[in-house]
């Protein structure tokens, strides 16, 4: 797998297992006191602008925002900002964590500081829902509001003009590490020890990390990818099932047992859900007896 191709997999990997949690959200025409000298940031901003103008500083970098830009200030960078006398900014705001395991996503995953919004009425009303949902009782309140923010957040990604890619920093390149590993090692057999000594880990000690980090134990995690490959070939390639199975490192009969365990429907049957029926689709599904490898 070439570079780029892995990263984005990793990418994927650490978006699929973040955690999000907004924290506040409101529209604000800042006043006098919206100004601030390099302070460390400890959440995760998001401003949209709607009118005015003013400074942000941050990474090193001067900022002059203006109606229809969002930007997305990490939480753990210096920040310094001002706002426009002559003009002061009206902004909509929010401020929300987004961690894999104990590691802020933002800092793992450069972006761009801001992005130009395409449909500039559609992200207001998503801003307003959420300032409405922040002050709402009703039950099912979280749920909206973390699928609201999961959008805006996707979209800003979507529509940033530089590809986003992973930084190395001491808490997280050993994750990237052993993350790349198995991603290029997927039709093979790995154990916990292995994984362990990519990065001179006790294996138990390994265990622990790779759980806070990923939410799943090694195994399940190496299982869950070997899964998400199969149902891309199934759907995309005409490859046999007996060959899916060798590709992602699986016993044909396991491979089928553990496949129906999770989606519900044999290989087969998704492919043919799928509407990629392999046309010399005759393999056996069936278990046979005796005992699976686990």
């Amino acid at each position: 797998m070439d570079q780029d191709k892995l990263q984005l997999q990793l990418i994927r990997s650490y978006l699929e297992n973040a955690q999000i949690m907004m924290q506040m959200a409101h529209y604000t025409k800042v006043g006098p006191s919206w100004r601030d000298s390099y302070r460390m940031t400890d959440v995760n901003r998001l401003y949209y602008i709607r009118e005015g103008s003013g400074w942000i500083h941050i990474r090193g970098k001067d900022y002059y925002p203006k109606a229809g830009q969002l930007y997305l200030l990490p939480a753990g960078m210096k920040l310094a900002y001002a706002r426009d006398d002559a003009d002061p900014l009206g902004k909509y705001w929010c401020h929300f964590s987004a961690t894999v395991g104990d590691v802020n996503l933002f800092q793992m995953l450069e972006q761009p500081h801001w992005i130009q919004v395409q449909d500039e009425e559609r992200l207001e009303q998503q801003f307003q829902q959420l300032v409405e949902l922040h002050r709402s009782n009703t039950l099912t309140a979280p749920l909206r509001i973390k699928s609201i923010l999961l959008e805006i957040i996707s979209e800003y990604i979507e529509q940033s003009t530089e590809q986003p890619h992973l930084t190395a920093t001491t808490s997280t390149s050993k994750i990237h590490s052993v993350l790349s590993y198995i991603e290029s090692h997927l039709s093979e057999q790995m154990s916990v020890d292995e994984l362990a000594k990519l990065v001179h880990f006790h294996p138990n000690y390994f265990m622990h990390y790779f759980k806070t980090m990923m939410g799943l134990s090694p195994i399940v995690y190496i299982n869950k990818k070997r899964l998400d490959k199969a149902r891309r070939l199934l759907t995309t390639t005409e490859h046999t099932i007996s060959a899916i199975a060798d590709e992602i490192g699986m016993e044909l009969y396991y491979f089928s047992r553990i496949f129906k365990k999770q989606t519900g429907m044999s290989p087969s049957e998704y492919r043919k859900a799928s509407g990629k029926a392999h046309i010399s689709e005759e393999e056996t599904e069936q278990e046979p007896n005796g005992i699976f490898p686990h």
